[in-house]
């Protein structure tokens, strides 16, 4: 994923507050164009930097850059991915132009983080995930999951694997597609042992299934994945701390 828009848009030499106004108007519409098609990745993820960065700005005086290389276009950017840097040196004009441009770019994008929260909201209340099978292997952090898309008429199946909770990080979910196709005659059982990578253990046809269901046709890749993945993510650890609480009370 590549940044739409420089994360030191706001210092572009000669900082000039008009000049800034329209490189932010430009990008914001190429944001709202995209959520109006209901695809809320990767601008979620950039909105939020743009905003903190606003926030820094006027606070501390110090921007948030980060080198990640990122894994998708969902792929969220962590506290620790991010280093600050201090502006460079400005003349009295400059500080003028940049305060000018903080003031009126910090509610330009909060109202479009706000609208793209929204259909976040509307995204993720409309995709829903159950559990069809051998949900007590849930704690392996493995399994697969389907989906019938019947606007397309076909089946997806992925691979899911859940990267453990690791300091200073989020738990987050890795899927790998392994079937996409019209329905055939064969079964999911035949395309996780012909497809999954996990059939090199012995205990893949032993590892939890989900169904994925969808009630809107929004975009596959920026908006049904993404939080496809975090309803997983979100399943697997609230069973799993569940659990635990359930084995700590009945040894107290």
């Amino acid at each position: 994923m590549s940044f739409k828009l420089n994360p030191e848009w706001m210092l572009k030499e000669p900082l000039d507050f008009e000049y800034n106004k329209y490189t932010l108007l430009d990008y914001i519409q190429k944001c709202e164009k995209n959520l109006d098609n209901f695809e809320i990745y990767p601008d979620f993820v950039e909105l939020s930097l743009h905003l903190a960065n606003m926030q820094s700005l006027v606070k501390e005086n110090t921007l948030l850059l980060t080198d990640k290389k990122f894994d998708s276009c969902d792929d969220e950017i962590l506290l620790k991915d991010l280093y600050p840097k201090k502006p460079r040196e400005m003349s009295k004009e400059e500080e003028d132009e940049l305060q000018k441009t903080l003031h009126y770019s910090n509610n330009k994008l909060f109202d479009t983080f706000n609208l793209a929260k929204s259909i976040w909201d509307i995204a993720f209340n409309n995709v829903d995930i159950s559990i069809k099978k051998n949900k007590g292997s849930l704690i392996s952090g493995m399994g697969y999951v389907f989906y019938y898309r019947k606007t397309e008429n076909k089946v997806y199946v992925w691979e899911y694997k859940i990267k453990k909770r690791r300091k200073n990080t989020t738990n987050r979910t890795i899927l790998n597609k392994i079937y996409e196709n019209t329905p055939e005659d064969t079964t999911l059982s035949s395309i996780i042992e012909t497809n999954s990578s996990f059939n090199k253990y012995d205990y893949y046809k032993t590892l939890p299934i989900f169904e994925m269901q969808c009630n809107q046709d929004f975009p596959m890749e920026q908006t049904v994945i993404p939080i496809m993945k975090r309803k997983i993510t979100s399943y697997v650890y609230q069973i799993f701390t569940l659990a635990r609480a359930k084995n700590f009370d009945s040894n107290v």
